[in-house]
């Protein structure tokens, strides 16, 4: 067991969670991010992006809904601006990329609850079968039959490749990350040319145009994720504002309405930065999105960094890690 689960089960017993439900929340937005639901284990793909199975979504957003206050689209753009004050810890829920499941499974269970969410569109993978970097790295790496992997680019690296395959795609993929790599394509190159295996045909994974729409007619936020996914911290300043200029084009075209909200790819420390976000509001985004955990109080919040979380599908952890953060801002472990 790990230390984050003893703890939380001795919180548990010890009554202090359910002491902690009926305590006053801090100010503030807590805000969740989410890529995939559905099961994880099944999926011949990146299973890190899975983040809860259906059943453990619905369970989330009803915990939430009766501890906190969930907020989306107006209202979540109302309380960052200062429009609305913040007196009491609010939650948005959001989904990065627009895979299948956000409209098959994810859409339906905030519609059953009552509440709205973000979805994070990439244009060029809309309606699509494209199968990512991240996911294809991962059957890549999941399905070959060498021993190890040896990259030239971004820097040398020797992957060893072994047992159930998570650590070596986890090495990968952030090789792929690195700050240095102006050139993704020229990485998957190496990989694909020494992996001897290849992808395997696919149906489509991503929503549609007219799915996105409906989605937005039913009360849903639907935002950018950059034209192409490429990660922002990568790139030049001109580059960057044409996958963020562009996207908002595209997505308001085929919505019909205006998009001001952008979450930044990867998400993580390096992944964008401040040049990126000063363009984002130069083309008219009021709203950008990280993804390397925070809460959004009163003492920190920046609207073009807005912070986000991952949820911990076990759970318990789940509910001590929610109490925490939304009572006090900080987890005890």
């Amino acid at each position: 067991m790990s230390k984050r689960a003893l703890a939380s089960n001795v919180l548990e017993k010890l009554g202090v969670l359910r002491a902690l439900e009926y305590f006053r929340s801090k100010p503030g937005i807590l805000i969740i991010t989410h890529h995939r639901i559905g099961n994880a284990e099944a999926s011949r793909f990146d299973r890190a992006v899975f983040s809860a199975s259906a059943d453990a979504l619905d369970e989330q957003i009803r915990y939430f809904k009766r501890h906190l206050n969930i907020v989306g689209g107006e209202e979540l753009a109302a309380l960052v601006s200062g429009r609305q004050k913040l007196t009491r810890m609010h939650v948005a829920i959001t989904f990065d990329d627009g895979y299948l499941e956000d409209y098959r499974t994810s859409f339906d269970i905030l519609k059953s609850n009552g509440c709205s969410g973000s979805f994070f569109l990439v244009p060029e993978y809309v309606g699509t079968a494209t199968v990512p970097w991240w996911d294809e790295i991962a059957y890549l790496v999941r399905n070959t039959s060498k021993p190890r992997v040896v990259f030239e680019y971004p820097a040398p690296l020797t992957v060893e490749i072994a047992g159930d395959r998570e650590d070596a795609i986890r090495t990968v993929l952030n090789l792929y990350k690195r700050n240095d790599n102006h050139d993704g394509e020229a990485l998957l190159r190496e990989l694909r040319e020494q992996v001897e295996c290849e992808l395997p045909p696919v149906e489509r994974r991503f929503v549609s145009w007219e799915e996105a729409r409906e989605m937005k007619a039913a009360g849903m936020t639907i935002g950018s994720h950059t034209q192409t996914h490429r990660i922002l911290g990568q790139l030049t300043a001109e580059e960057q504002r044409w996958e963020m200029q562009q996207s908002k084009r595209v997505i308001e075209e085929n919505i019909g309405d205006s998009v001001d909200s952008i979450a930044y790819p990867v998400g993580i420390r390096g992944a964008f930065d401040e040049m990126t976000e000063r363009i984002a509001a130069e083309l008219g985004y009021s709203t950008g999105f990280s993804f390397y955990g925070g809460v959004n109080t009163l003492e920190c919040l920046r609207p073009t960094n807005l912070l986000r979380i991952a949820t911990n599908p076990d759970p318990l952890l789940f509910r001590a890690e929610t109490m925490f953060l939304s009572r006090a801002g900080w987890l005890p472990y």
